[in-house]
């Protein structure tokens, strides 16, 4: 776990002036006896480099502090989770397709549409499916300045707390960016970092059975499943393919045994093995 409360593009900027300099070094044959030194401090300022941003996009990586990504568990359970929404009609489609099949999920919403959808955001609420926040405006948190990534957490939960009076308690930084200050401010938030252990890749919009196979294929016990009922802030592009392959991977994995849970419950999972 990575504990100095510093900025990814402040890590990778102070690398890059390392690497350069000690490049500079070896060309001008400066240290080169008994080894190329400065070529050796180059080629581990490189692969610093390439771990650093690893260890802020890859969903499991624990480097910068923990993230909840899935569980091990001989229990037959999975966590089916959706992000950007609230977008008509495609999550009212989706809630439809949960209703159906008796199937809770947990739902990453941003800020912004909210505001724009709240009946739709009550419907999520109402038929019970847990709410986590997805940030306001759906941006790239290793972009924004401390103060930048707080508006967007808090506007968000009281967007949400404003239409359904409760202030989720679980977060998931877009695209799963994170670094030492994002999860640092998460942790100020009450706020648990969840990330996924089985991606889809729905938004690119492969065919509903490449999306269902892609998932069906990876899920194991104690997965937690990333789907896109949304589309950031934009709202342009179809979900359509994402509320076919939904049915799809609950038909499968019902009939596998699997029983769907909230993130709420596989966490409890957790937390009961580690007692």
């Amino acid at each position: 776990m990575f504990d100095i409360n510093m900025r990814l593009t402040s890590m990778l900027g102070l690398l890059t002036i390392i690497i350069i300099f000690a490049l500079v070094l070896d060309y001008l044959r400066v240290l080169r006896r008994p080894v190329r030194l400065g070529l050796y401090i180059a080629i581990i300022g490189i692969v610093c480099g390439v771990g650093l941003t690893l260890s802020a996009v890859l969903p499991e990586n624990h480097f910068f502090g923990r993230v909840f990504s899935q569980i091990d568990t001989t229990q037959k359970v999975v966590a089916i989770t959706f992000d950007d929404g609230p977008y008509p009609p495609y999550t009212d489609q989706i809630l439809d397709v949960l209703k159906e099949n008796n199937v809770r999920a947990t739902f990453f919403v941003v800020g912004k549409n909210v505001d724009r959808h709240p009946e739709l955001m009550k419907r999520i609420h109402d038929e019970g499916h847990q709410i986590g926040n997805h940030t306001y405006n759906h941006i790239d948190l290793l972009k924004a300045d401390r103060d930048m990534v707080i508006s967007e957490i808090v506007k968000t939960n009281k967007a949400i707390s404003s239409v359904t009076g409760i202030k989720p308690h679980i977060v998931r930084p877009p695209h799963g960016f994170r670094d030492p200050v994002v999860l640092e401010v998460m942790a100020e938030q009450g706020l648990k970092v969840v990330e996924w252990s089985v991606m889809s890749r729905d938004w690119t919009n492969p065919g509903v059975e490449v999306i269902a196979n892609r998932v069906i294929s990876k899920a194991q016990n104690g997965s937690v499943i990333l789907l896109h009922d949304g589309d950031g802030i934009a709202n342009q592009a179809s979900r359509a393919q994402t509320v076919e392959a939904t049915r799809l991977i609950i038909k499968q994995l019902l009939a596998e045994g699997y029983t769907f849970v909230t993130v709420d419950e596989i966490l409890a999972k957790a937390e009961e093995k580690n007692k």
